[in-house]
């Protein structure tokens, strides 16, 4: 792999040159790509609507673990524990009310609006264990007037 370098120098112009990385900077650059996916926005954003309001969030009650997946492997894993008002990457320290497993596009669809939850879940693009019922009542914690 080669990763195209510029220089620009004081005589206003620019040379290109190509540099070939070691294998070590080969495997950090796919560790950062691996580790910035688009839902950790999205994740971002649910963080900053529970802090702005921890009573609506333990209004829900539950705990949540997103398993997030990136060309079919398990990319990472967001907690939403909404009796304790808190989000966080990672495991939850009990067991969760309701696991859903999603790809990370497909996470980006459903917040965008652009994929229905029902229909992303009859699909088989949206895995969901435990109590499905309490899922359904994530909707109004995460709604906004922004666009993403």
């Amino acid at each position: 792999m080669y990763i195209p370098i510029i220089i620009i120098q004081v005589s206003a112009y620019i040379d290109l040159k190509s540099v070939k990385p070691n294998v070590s900077t080969t495997a950090t650059l796919k560790s950062l790509s691996m580790s910035n996916l688009k839902s950790d926005a999205i994740f971002e954003f649910i963080i900053d609507q529970v802090k702005a309001d921890p009573g609506k969030a333990k209004s829900v009650g539950g705990v949540f673990l997103y398993n997030i997946t990136k060309d079919g492997k398990q990319a990472k894993q967001w907690t939403m524990d909404l009796k304790n008002a808190k989000v966080f990457e990672g495991k939850p320290d009990g067991k969760p009310n309701t696991t859903l497993t999603i790809s990370d596009d497909d996470f980006m669809l459903m917040a965008e609006g652009k994929l229905n939850p029902q229909q992303a879940f009859m699909k088989g693009k949206l895995k969901v264990t435990g109590n499905i019922m309490l899922a359904q009542k994530l909707a109004p914690l995460l709604k906004t007037n922004a666009k993403l």
